[in-house]
């Protein structure tokens, strides 16, 4: 690494050195750097937690959401990653897998010193999802100055088995003033490379299984007593969606007639649901994709909606039919 004296135009050999060299600490110093600016990791990611005990004891060092609304372990090494920090990291992910919506709107707001409320507000402005998506898929990433070959062998065979793991080496250099520089480098997978790769093991990935989907535009015929147990049910979950498809229905049985895409979201954005029309319109999509989940029949048995048929397509026309 070299600085520039711009003014002498020449370049300044910066002097490669181990943090433990510099004194620095793990837990002490190069933890709170990665808390306080994550983006030094190569992504955008939310801090929700450090130093997190797990039952046995042992504390995972950072815990963030990504914008898919993954919960990401982060696991950091000062120095060199030690043969089997993957094996590590994996056990804080198998552990976080558990934690309900609850629990992470509970633990960041512990982190923040608020409430649950508030920290499930944060949450939700900051994932590009619906909010019902929060820990379906867990990620790590894998901080040191230095992996190990083992670890790295171990990562790329993981990578072909479906687990989101990444390694970022951070390297650590001096000046001749004594001031501390720090580079990161995304080495798996290659950023040069990323999008080969991931292309790759997608096909790996659907080559292995069989093609699974949650959508589905089937209705059932369920019997009246039935069918009003079922919507009592979905009208009694928890969490943002249920307020939203409330909205939603009140509108298709405020008039006997079809009601545009466009309808829709004005109504949902003048009830106060959405900070603008463009968040309206999302939040409209979450409810189109909740319709036509393949667990939800018993909705499409009562509402009926314009679809090109396929996932993805955008919906309109919505209204009641006569049960």
């Amino acid at each position: 690494m070299y600085k520039v004296d711009v003014k002498g135009k020449r370049l300044i050999e910066l002097a490669p050195k181990r943090l433990s060299e510099l004194g620095m600490k793990e837990r002490f110093d190069v933890q709170e750097w990665l808390e306080k600016s994550p983006g030094i990791l190569g992504e955008d990611l939310l801090i929700i937690g450090k130093e997190h005990a797990l039952p046995s004891g042992i504390r995972l060092d950072l815990l963030a959401i990504d914008k898919r609304a993954n919960l990401v372990v982060v696991e950091l090494k000062r120095d060199e990653s030690g043969p089997s920090v993957e094996w590590q990291a994996i056990k804080y992910a198998s552990y976080c897998s558990n934690f309900t919506a609850t629990d992470i709107f509970d633990l960041y707001a512990a982190y923040l010193g608020t409430d649950a409320d508030d920290a499930q507000i944060r949450i939700e402005q900051f994932i590009e999802e619906e909010p019902e998506r929060l820990n379906e898929g867990q990620r790590i990433i894998l901080v040191a100055r230095e992996f190990h070959s083992d670890v790295v062998s171990a990562v790329l065979w993981l990578r072909d088995f479906e687990v989101e793991i990444k390694c970022v080496r951070l390297r650590s250099y001096v000046d001749d003033e004594g001031s501390l520089f720090i580079t990161p480098d995304v080495i798996i997978p290659l950023p040069e490379a990323r999008d080969y790769v991931e292309r790759r093991e997608v096909k790996q990935k659907e080559a292995r299984r069989p093609v699974r989907t949650i959508f589905s535009l089937e209705r059932r015929s369920l019997a009246l007593p039935e069918l009003e147990q079922k919507w009592r049910e979905t009208l009694a979950r928890p969490g943002n969606l249920t307020p939203r498809f409330v909205a939603f229905v009140d509108l298709l049985l405020s008039e006997g007639r079809k009601f545009s895409r466009e309808e829709v979201k004005d109504w949902l954005f003048g009830r106060g649901i959405g900070e603008d029309l463009g968040q309206a319109g999302r939040y409209l999509s979450n409810l189109s994709q909740f319709l036509t989940k393949k667990s939800n029949p018993h909705l499409r048995q009562v509402i009926e909606f314009a679809s090109g048929g396929e996932q993805g397509e955008t919906k309109g026309d919505y209204r009641v039919l006569d049960v």
